[in-house]
Order: C-alpha cells, then sequence, then structure tokens
C-alpha cells in the first residue's frame, strides 16, 4: 500500500510540476537581495562624498554642523528603513517585469542555495570594495584624461567662459 501511494504522489509530482508563483518567487528575491544590510554597505561607501555633499549644502545655507558623522547617523538612521521598505516594493515589480516565472524561479532557488546566502552576505563588502576600487580608478582615469580634454578643447574650439581667457586658463591647467 505504501509503493502505491508513493508511486500516485510521484505521479502527480512529475506530471503537474510545481506551479510557479512569480510573485512570491520576487517577493523571496527582493526580501533576500535588497535589504537594510545591503544599503547600509553601500552607504558606508559613499559616506565620505554623501557627508561632504551634505556639508557643502548646509554651508551655502549659512549652517554649520559641528559633528557632521553624528548628524550623518542620525540622518541615515531615519532615513534607511523606509527607504528599504520602498526600494523593495519598486525592485519587486521591476522583477516581475524583466523575468519571466521561470528565471523568477531559477533566481529564487539560486538565492536558496550556500552560494546565493553567501552572495547575499557578502555583497555589502563587495560593495564597498567596489567603491574603493572605483575612487582609485576615477582618480588615475581623471588624471589621466586631462591632457586629452584640453587637446579636444583645443581642437574643437569649445569655449568654457565667453571670456576666452578663461578657456584658455583651464586648458593651461589640464595640460599640467
Amino acid at each position: 500500500m505504501k509503493k502505491i501511494l508513493l508511486s500516485f504522489t510521484l505521479f502527480f509530482v512529475i506530471i503537474f510540476p510545481t506551479v510557479a508563483d512569480p510573485i512570491k518567487d520576487s517577493e523571496y528575491i527582493v526580501g533576500q537581495t535588497v535589504t537594510r544590510p545591503l544599503f547600509e554597505g553601500a552607504l558606508v561607501a559613499l559616506r565620505p562624498v554623501l557627508v561632504s555633499a551634505i556639508t557643502n549644502d548646509l554651508k551655502k545655507q549659512g549652517i554649520q554642523i559641528s559633528d557632521t558623522e553624528a548628524f550623518f547617523d542620525i540622518i541615515i538612521d531615519e532615513f534607511i528603513d523606509e527607504f528599504t521598505e520602498i526600494m523593495q516594493e519598486e525592485t519587486g515589480a521591476v522583477y516581475v517585469e524583466m523575468f519571466s516565472e521561470s528565471e523568477l524561479a531559477d533566481l529564487a532557488a539560486f538565492y536558496k542555495t550556500e552560494t546565493g546566502q553567501k552572495l547575499i552576505a557578502q555583497t555589502p563588502a563587495l560593495m564597498q570594495a567596489g567603491a574603493k576600487m572605483g575612487q582609485i580608478a576615477g582618480q588615475k582615469a581623471g588624471m589621466n584624461s586631462r591632457a586629452r580634454v584640453a587637446k579636444r578643447l583645443e581642437e574643437e574650439n569649445i569655449l568654457i567662459d565667453k571670456d576666452k581667457s578663461i578657456t584658455k586658463r583651464l586648458i593651461e591647467f589640464l595640460k599640467r
């Protein structure tokens, strides 16, 4: 009797495979990948740039913060949960739009694996490493492109200001 029941069950599992639920798969993927730790990792990577931007914006308003780091921490504490919630809602809809039912099922299955969970856990660190590499690459590319930018400004006769001397000063600066 047990063999018959087992055979019957296997028959139905094989004949009628589990129906993919793209909404549930999307929600699972988003729940795993669009998370507070992910955004915290991004904010840590971008922290110097964001603190500088906020400080400069406030200075323009005549406001100087004595402890910009603590101020930034408060902003993040008040910002990140709502930001994460909104991003999860929006991202879920994007996943459903961009991926088929089977692709969503495949992605969800991957994120359930040990490797998928490791990828999720390491993503904030990967983002931080990428931001550092990007900063270094940006500095190098910026320095290396200066002479090329100066050359193109001259060749294409592009003026930065109505006063031609300002363009000339910029070109000379870029050539250094």
